[in-house]
Order: structure tokens, then sequence, then C-alpha cells
């Protein structure tokens, strides 16, 4: 009974990359019983996520239980910031991969078992402690994306996947350089290399160069859409398949954010000196520039891609504030925004799509009175929306209103600033809400819907769009669901962030026990 957490951690992780397996095996196996096969691998981690959240926020279950033996980084563990970004993954991989078996696709069983090798290894990426298994997990999920958008992507799907091909690969090597000089500094053997065991040896390591921590910031803020490293993240997410928008944006992107924190902000002090100032300006540069890009989209899919490359500003902010301050408010919203924007992000991609399948493109100026035709997408559509940009009720909305009060001890022109955000991206989700279902339609729309009328949203996409914004209106309306899991890691972390004010070679353990 000890190891029941783990054996369940286990099994999220594996089910899925087992699963789809047998589907790359099998390419030739019947219609019926691969759907049925995939749906398994898909509904397994949905439902062992959000279970393994709830046993590691209760006090009676131990942080060891979570744990299993492995070998070189392929053992399982669960920390208090790794709980609810698995469990908002689970959700985010159900939905993608209901989107997967609608889809008719060439290759359908190739299809559907990339896409479960994606989830599973991203579930790895949050599933297991150790550094090596946490670089490997990313590398298992990112080849997948590459091989996805490239033969089942859209338009500029080539392009798209060489830039994302160059880019996260540049970022990935860096962040490699980095995890690798971390861990030798800090003493440790690499095959016990874990986000604690590095943190505490780096304690006594007399220096640390600043380029270790450049290294581990800027590459993994690569992987996360860092500006100026952030190009290679709109175009594919556009030319994707839906998906794999979903899966990359929504859950993936995530990958760089928990090493930075994880590593670099307990460990390396990447918000000290010079390297703190070039993070601020280039999280405001998220923030603000890339808001302002989003102003200039006409391109529904596009802007939603934009769209998420600005909204890893505020969590970046957060990660920022919290080094400098020493307080933990700004890592918690962070790490809740971070939960919350993968739902709601997952699911306007999923939308979108359903708009161009019923409209025949993304252009807004070709859209237009979808309302009246299709007022189940629509309401969904302005629901995510509103969650997207903070909506009281919906959980971005702490996060957000977090980050702000994280910020209100610094000065009045950041907070300005930052607070400018919410009236620029209000503009441009407000605009593609009323260029998409309200007012007159296109006359191309009238044409189409004359020749080929479309219906509204189907069961299956319904199901998939309740299961995102539902667990978002969850945590909005229940935050300790995340809160109990994320606060005392960030507790953990800022204690060393203060000692660090001091000495900036000193370390946090990555996952402190919970109470």
């Amino acid at each position: 009974m000890d190891t029941f957490p783990a054996t369940l951690l286990a099994l999220a992780i594996t089910a899925p990359i087992l699963v789809g397996l047998i589907l790359l095996a099998g390419r030739d196996l019947p219609r019926s019983f691969a759907s049925g096969f995939a749906f398994g691998g898909f509904a397994i981690p949905a439902v062992l996520g959000p279970w393994l959240l709830i046993l590691w926020s209760n006090p009676s279950t131990a942080p060891q239980q979570f744990q299993s033996e492995g070998f070189w980084g392929f053992g399982f563990a669960l920390n208090g910031l790794g709980a609810p970004l698995l469990a908002m993954t689970s959700l985010v991989g159900l939905a993608a991969g209901i989107k997967a078996l609608t889809q008719e696709v060439e290759g359908r069983n190739t299809y559907l078992g990339l896409i479960l090798f994606m989830l599973g290894g991203t579930l790895g990426v949050f599933g297991t402690n150790h550094l090596v298994g946490f670089y490997f997990f990313h590398e298992f999920a990112l080849i997948p994306t590459f091989i996805l958008t490239l033969f089942w992507g859209g338009e500029g799907r080539r392009p798209a996947a060489m830039q994302m091909a160059i880019y996260l690969t540049a970022g990935a090597m860096a962040s490699l350089a980095g995890i690798l000089i971390a861990i030798d500094a800090s003493g440790v053997d690499y095959g016990a290399a874990t986000f604690e065991s590095v943190a505490h040896g780096l304690q006594s390591a007399k220096s640390i160069p600043t380029a270790t921590g450049a290294l581990v910031l800027f590459g993994l803020g690569t992987l996360a859409s860092l500006f100026p490293f952030h190009s290679w993240a709109a175009p594919g997410y556009s030319a994707a398949p839906t998906p794999v928008s979903m899966l990359h944006a929504g859950a993936l992107k995530k990958f760089g954010l928990y090493g930075i924190i994880l590593l670099g902000l307990s460990s390396l002090d990447i918000t000290g000196g010079s390297l703190g100032t070039w993070f601020l300006w280039f999280a405001l540069a998220n923030v603000l520039l890339v808001g302002l890009i989003c102003l200039a989209q006409r391109d529904l899919k596009q802007l939603l891609s934009w769209s998420s490359v600005a909204h890893m500003g505020p969590i970046f902010l957060g990660i920022w504030v919290c080094g400098v301050s020493g307080k933990a408010d700004g890592l918690d919203a962070a790490a809740f925004l971070m939960v919350a924007h993968g739902l709601s992000c997952a699911a306007l991609f999923l939308l979108a799509n359903a708009v161009r399948a019923r409209a025949g493109t993304y252009r807004l100026d070709e859209l237009g009175g979808l309302a009246t035709r299709t007022p189940i997408l629509a309401a969904l559509f302005i629901a995510a929306t509103m969650a997207s940009i903070g909506l009281p009720g919906f959980g971005n909305f702490w996060g957000e209103v977090g980050v702000f009060l994280a910020l209100r001890a610094q000065p009045l022109w950041l907070q300005a600033l930052v607070a400018s955000t919410v009236v620029i991206s209000a503009v441009y989700a407000l605009r593609a809400v009323a260029s998409t279902f309200f007012g007159p339609a296109s006359e191309s729309l009238e044409k189409r819907f004359a020749s080929a009328p479309f219906g509204d949203l189907g069961w299956a996409e319904r199901f998939a769009v309740f299961v995102l914004l539902g667990a978002s209106l969850t945590i909005g309306f229940v935050p300790s669901l995340v809160t109990k899991s994320v606060n005392p890691v960030a507790a953990g972390i800022t204690t060393y962030s203060q000692h660090n004010a001091k000495a900036p070679v000193k370390a946090a353990p990555a996952a402190p026990a919970k109470r």
C-alpha cells in the first residue's frame, strides 16, 4: 500500500506511451479497435492525474510514497510543483486526444500513436524529479511534435517545423549544457542528480559562473518562448495539427518554466545582477511587444498562437519578482497561471479549429455572424476567451491578480506597464470574438453556408471543451487544489532566495515536504 501513489504515477506516464507503441507497431489495426485503444491511452492519465494531485495534497500521504526506484533518471517522482502540472497535462491530453479521434487523416494509427507518445513524454517531464530524466522526457515528447507538424500540419508546415527544430534544438542544447555544468558544480553523481540533491550540492559550491545561470535561463527560456527567442512559437502552433498545438502550447511549453523555477531560481540566482536585469526586460517584452503583435493579427489561429507567447510574460515576471523580493507570492501566482493558462489555451485552439472546420478559414475578415448559426460554439469560445483574459471565476484570474499583487513593491512605472497588458489582451481577444461571431457574415461565409450548411459544435468537441473549462472553473472557485501543493515549494525556494540576495551561490531544495 505504501507504493500505491508511485504505481499510479508510473501508470499515468507509461500507459499512453505503451498504447502509442502498439498503435505504431499495428498500423493496420481495425479502426474501431484502434480508436477504443487510443481513447484508453488518453483517458487513463486523465483519471489518474487529478487523483494524484488530490493524494499529494493530503497531509497523511508522505512525499516518499510518490517516488519509485529507477535507473539513470527513469524512476518516477512527484513534487509539489509537478503535481498540478501533471494533472493539467493529463486533462489537456484527453481533450487533444478526443479532437484527434474525430479527425480524418492519412495514417490514422500512426498519427494517434505519435500524439500518445507526445502526451506520455510531457507527463514524464512533470513526473520525474531527476534532471537527466526530466531532460530525456522533454526530448521524447519533442520529436513527435516535429514529425506531426511536418507530415500532418497545415499551410506552411515545412518551414514552421524547420524553424521549430532549429530554435528548440538550440535551446535544448544550451539548457543541457547549463544542467550538466550545474550537476558537475554540485558534486552530485549524474545517476543521482535530482533537483533537490543538486540544489543542496550547490549550497557548498564556492562559486558558480553567471554564464551557467544564463545558459539555463535562456536555454529553457527559448523552449518557453521568452523574448527574443520566441519567434518559432506562433508559426509552429499555427502550422501544427490542432491536437499538437493544444498539447505543446498548453503543456509541453511549461517544461522550460518548470526547469527555470526548480533549477534556475532555486539554485543559480537567475534574478540577480545583470542577468536578472536582462530577465526583467525580456519578460516585459513578452508582455508588451508581443501583445502589440497580437493587436496586428488578422488570422484567428495566428492570434491565439501569438497570444500564447504573450501570456508567458506574466509568468516570467512572477518568477522574476520572487527572486528579487525573496517572497513566495510571485512564484505562487506564476505556478497557478501555468496551470490555468494550459487549460484555457488548449480550449481556444480546439474551438478555433471548430470555427475553421465550419467556415473554411481562420481569416477574421472572412468570418462574422457565426453566433446565429453556431450558438454553442460561440458561447464556449466566449467563455474560453474570458478565461484567457482573467475573468473572475476562472483559474487565470488568480494567477494574473497574484502576479500584479506581487509587483506592488516594485517601481510604479513597472506596475503601470504590466497593468496595461490587461487592456491590450482584452482589446485583441474581444475584437476576435466580435469579428468571428457577431456582426454581418462575410460574403464568402454566406456562400459557403448556402452550398454546404454546417451545424453547431459536436458532442465530442463539447465534451473536450467542458473538461478544460470545467477544470479552469474548478481551480478558480477552489484554488487550494493548486495552492496546497505549490505553496510549500515556493516557500522552500524563497527561503534560499532571501539568502541568495547576500550570497548568490546558495541553492534551494526543489521539492520540500508538503504539509
